[in-house]
This record gives C-alpha cells, structure tokens and sequence, in this order.
C-alpha cells in the first residue's frame, strides 16, 4: 500500500511539473508585446488521412483582429473570422458555426496544437 502511495504521488508531481510549464509558456506570450498579424498568412494541416492546406489573411487594428480563413475540403472549417491579440496569444472565432481557437504568434509563424481542433502551423506571405 505504501509503495503505491508513493508511485501515486511521484506521478502527481510530475503531471504538476508539466502543467506548471505550460502555464508559465502561457503566461509568457501573453505578456509579450502584442504581435503583428495582419496579412496573409498559410500552411498545412491534416484531416481524414492527408494534408489540407490553409489561407488565413487578416487585418488587424490594435487588439482587435478580423478577416477569412480557408481550409482546403472543410468548407465546416472556413469563413469569417474575428479575434484578438493579447501579446503573442491570437484568439480566432469563426462566425459560422461558432468556433474557436488560441494560436500562438511568433514574428512571421503561427503555431496551435488544437484551435478549431486542429493541428496546424502557418507562415506569413511577404
């Protein structure tokens, strides 16, 4: 019984450590300085067993962010977006169906593991 309790407790704190981590990552880009979105911005994703590609431009003033993303075969997936930028967190909401996702903006890439639950990484055109 001993030795489980304390297998138990290794294993809570190491799932504590992780999380802890990915708070303070979290806490980090939203302190960053608010990062430049605006543009056209694309890239990859895949769904139902091959690769999808994505258009996002947006037009960015201030925080606030809007524009049309594309998902090449997710028509479910594409249309109008508004959003905001708090440092280098972006929070995207398609309009229809209501949908959302956090992006995570680093100078010319945009990177999510689940925004409208998807997998994807995006580079801004120049």
């Amino acid at each position: 019984m001993r030795t489980k309790a304390i297998l138990s407790l290794t294993v809570l704190a190491v799932v504590l450590t992780g999380c802890s981590a990915a708070w303070e990552a979290r806490q980090a880009a939203l302190d960053a300085p608010n990062a430049d979105v605006a543009g056209t911005w694309t890239g990859k994703t895949t769904g139902d067993g091959k690769f999808l590609p994505i258009t996002l431009t947006l037009a960015q003033t201030s925080t606030d962010v809007t524009g049309m993303m594309n998902i090449g075969g997710r028509p479910d997936l594409s249309g109008r977006v508004t959003g905001s930028i708090k440092g280098e967190l972006l929070t995207l909401s398609l309009t229809n169906p209501a949908r959302f996702g956090d992006i995570w903006v680093q100078q010319d890439n945009m990177m999510t593991s689940n925004a409208f639950g998807l997998h994807f990484t995006l580079r801004r055109s120049r």
